[in-house]
């Protein structure tokens, strides 16, 4: 690394580290994704054990004993009629109350009371709908000699074990993967998103204060560029270490399996390499604007398509390797986001991986050739905004 460069490169690692928005982005914002997901499994947890009491009129005489005993999100209180239990919940001595009508094991219907409107998304509901579901299946099946053994296992006929089979062996899929899966390409991009954001605005800052004439009588314009190209670099690769070792403490508590040495290779092939892409693409919004707002405009479109892949998330997950996603996959500015969760997911064919890698590169040296020229005469531009054919000029000089 030539010197000059090297001073550059330093420079700009020193002056960004000390970033309130770095310091922000890199600490803070992994905290509040990991607590929007742990909150609300935690706070459903306390609503369903807050314990309190659904009154219970059974005029079978017969649910009331089994709910007692299966069924704990609530206390259960026994209420001889429903005219009392209606009274008992509008003086809010109970939170609810649950009408089992004499017939209910024929025909298996209920009516529940309460105040508030209830989601039978919420665990308490659908505990509760599948205790009286299995008192009524059990019911009926032991009217027809049924063994209750054989009832038990029709109630849990199967207990599936997902296991992801690698080249290496197996790996037992944890609840927690899923979010692995998206969190970890999500992290990586947007380190990659955040450097590239800091080399515009960097470049848009001299521009606006003329600083850049000053530099340029000392160093040569693609000194200048590489350097901060590097030393931005070496910012994001900070930042993912730091993001690495939260995440390898987050996954040991959780037992969630890391990643094998070699994808966690590939996934930084890709970062390195996507890195290097999308700052010559910055580099390029940088030379041609002439405001911060202008470049903002411009970055906004390019980030827009640059989050594309994160939207398929689903349907990746579904197949990594249908030949759509495949395809998608060897266009330079969506590889590497599709290849970090390809790797992730599934073993993908060691072809795709040389091609999306080598049509990377190829668009990297040729994107890299590109902002050199633009950023060398649109650096010294001031005011005026270029045209296309101008742009189209400054490429082929």
């Amino acid at each position: 690394m030539a010197s000059k460069t090297k001073i550059v490169a330093v420079t700009e690692f020193i002056t960004n580290i000390k970033r309130k928005e770095f310091i922000i982005l890199t600490f803070l914002l992994p905290l509040i994704l990991f607590m929007s997901m742990v909150i609300p499994l935690l706070f459903m947890q306390t609503v369903s054990h807050e314990r309190e009491i659904l009154g219970v009129v059974d005029e079978t005489g017969a649910v009331l004993p089994i709910l007692k005993e299966r069924y704990h999100d609530y206390n259960i209180g026994e209420i001889k009629t429903a005219v009392e239990a209606r009274q008992l919940l509008e003086n809010d001595s109970i939170s609810g109350y649950i009408v089992i009508p004499k017939d209910f094991l024929k025909i298996g219907r209920a009516s529940y009371y309460s105040k508030i409107q209830l989601s039978s998304l919420s665990p308490a509901n659908i505990n509760l709908e599948r205790i009286l579901s299995d008192i009524v299946i059990e019911n009926l099946l032991l009217d027809k000699g049924i063994p209750k053994e054989t009832i038990d296992k029709v109630k849990n006929p199967i207990e599936m074990e997902r296991i992801t089979v690698t080249k290496k062996g197996e790996e037992i899929e944890t609840p927690f993967a899923f979010f692995g899966n998206y969190l970890l390409p999500l992290f990586l991009f947007m380190s990659i998103m955040n450097a590239g954001g800091y080399l515009l605005n960097g470049i848009i800052e001299e521009k606006e204060n003329k600083v850049v004439e000053v530099l340029l009588s000392t160093i040569s314009s693609n000194e200048l560029l590489s350097g901060k190209i590097l030393g931005l670099g070496g910012l994001g690769i900070v930042q993912v270490g730091i993001w690495m070792i939260g995440i390898i403490a987050v996954t040991s508590l959780l037992k969630i399996p890391l990643v094998s040495l070699e994808k966690g290779v590939l996934m930084m092939i890709y970062f390195v390499l996507g890195y290097l892409f999308y700052s010559s693409i910055f580099a390029m919004i940088g030379s041609i604007s002439t405001s911060t707002r202008d470049s903002q405009q411009i970055s906004a479109i390019v980030s827009f398509f640059v989050f594309i892949p994160l939207l398929l998330f689903l349907g990746i997950v579904q197949n990594p390797n249908m030949n759509f996603i495949r395809v998608l996959g060897m266009i330079p500015p969506f590889i590497p986001t599709i290849m970090m969760m390809r790797v992730l997911l599934s073993e993908v064919p060691f072809i795709d991986i040389i091609i999306s890698i080598l049509i990377l590169s190829v668009a990297l040296v040729a994107a890299a050739k590109i902002a050199s020229k633009m950023f060398k005469i649109g650096i010294l531009m001031y005011g005026k905004k270029p045209s296309f054919n101008e742009v189209l000029r400054w490429i082929r000089g």
